[in-house]
């Protein structure tokens, strides 16, 4: 059962309120403003923000999908509009239950959240403490490790590999010796864009449970769709039968929601009963339920979407790689590559010619992750970038 939001502030206390007030904590899209300072926004992030977002700006800084969720979704939002009056009930069932068909489930396998962070949120409070922490790769989504940091839960994190793959192998390592109560595993990982195959996935959750048997494993599959390795796939059919998994889903990506704010998880109901506690009542507003109602099935759109992005990241690998850059495997909707500079004075530079990149990430001072927008905006950033790396 949920808790309304009265309890569920009085349940944190007043020491937490402040971070409530700070919706950043459960942003996917929009980059986390703990990321400088767990539980304080600095200012100057917060206007990095404003800036990417000002008039004129080509805005390849959040991997927001450039294109939108498609008209379908907009006039499903305007025959809806009349219900904005209304606190969301039917409509929530109607998601779930969509939702669990395309992926073979039954609705008591699917939660929702306010984006796919306030689901992350939720599994650090529901499977972590003080004496069993959270192990993260590094770097990384960093809204669960903020987040855990920021209630005062121990976060043991691993550097990614030199092809900037997460590490499977120290993630083992580290459950063994840590015995977290939860591993955050991103596939394909944010910011690096790297991807694992479902083969070596499945053999990384066999070795969790048999080190660290009461872990949880959370992997998040947010950029599931923009895969193209044949060797990748979705472990939701495993978090059917394994209660030490769940999966992360959300619609800020592929179906162009980021805004909407709407993301799924997917395990066993006793799993995901140990989340649903630390979620807020009429966490997704109505007409959002709608919105994702109407494309979550709509594989045609989808489509599109993975052609869109596959032609125009192909499009910037060939540049970055033509203008002598080494592009690592990128299987997402973004790209991180090593610009051989402080990644933090390029960002810098980019805005002052309308061009906004990702932050710096300190595991990886040196390199840039540049989101994919349209072909027209990509055409237009790179003559921005000869400039800049020249």
């Amino acid at each position: 059962m949920t808790v309304s939001r009265r309890s569920f502030l009085t349940t944190v206390g007043a020491g937490s309120v402040g971070a409530l007030a700070l919706p950043a904590i459960s942003w996917r899209g929009r980059e986390n403003l703990f990321a400088q300072g767990v539980g304080q926004a600095p200012a100057s992030r917060k206007a990095d923000r404003l800036l990417a977002a000002s008039p004129g700006m080509i805005r390849i800084d959040s991997n927001e999908n450039p294109n939108g969720p498609g008209e379908h979704v907009f006039a499903a939002i305007r025959n809806h509009l009349t219900e904005s009056n209304r606190y969301p009930v039917k409509s929530e069932d109607d998601l779930t239950s969509i939702i669990a068909k395309k992926h073979n489930i039954v609705q008591d396998n699917v939660i929702i959240g306010c984006g796919s962070g306030e689901l992350l949120r939720a599994s650090v409070q529901g499977f972590t403490s003080s004496s069993q922490g959270l192990v993260v790769p590094e770097p990384t989504f960093e809204s669960a490790g903020a987040f855990a940091k920021f209630i005062g839960v121990p976060v043991v994190s691993r550097p990614v590999d030199a092809t900037l793959h997460t590490d499977l192998d120290s993630l083992v390592d580290a459950a063994r010796a840590a015995k977290p109560g939860l591993i955050y595993f991103c596939n394909p990982n944010n910011p690096t864009a790297t991807v694992h195959s479902h083969a070596d996935v499945v053999s990384f959750i066999d070795k969790v449970n048999k080190a660290s048997p009461n872990t949880t494993i959370l992997v998040d599959e947010a950029y599931h769709e923009y895969v193209d390795d044949p060797k990748y796939g979705t472990v939701i059919p495993l978090a059917m039968s394994n209660p030490r998994v769940v999966v992360a889903r959300t619609f800020s990506k592929v179906f162009g929601m980021a805004g909407l704010r709407v993301g799924y998880a997917v395990a066993q109901p006793a799993t995901l009963a140990k989340m649903t506690p630390w979620l807020l009542g009429s966490n997704v507003s109505q007409l959002s339920l709608i919105a994702a109602a109407a494309t979550v099935g709509n594989e045609a759109h989808i489509a599109a979407e993975q052609k869109r992005n596959r032609e125009t990241r192909e499009f910037t690998r060939k540049y970055f790689e033509k203008a002598g850059f080494k592009v690592p495997e990128c299987q997402a909707n973004f790209m991180m590559l090593d610009i051989h500079r402080d990644a933090k004075a390029f960002k810098a530079e980019c805005i002052k010619h309308k061009v906004a990149v990702g932050r710096q990430f300190p595991a990886l001072p040196t390199y840039a992750r540049v989101s994919i927008g349209t072909m027209a905006e990509m055409k237009k950033a790179v003559e921005v970038f000869t400039a800049t790396l020249a």
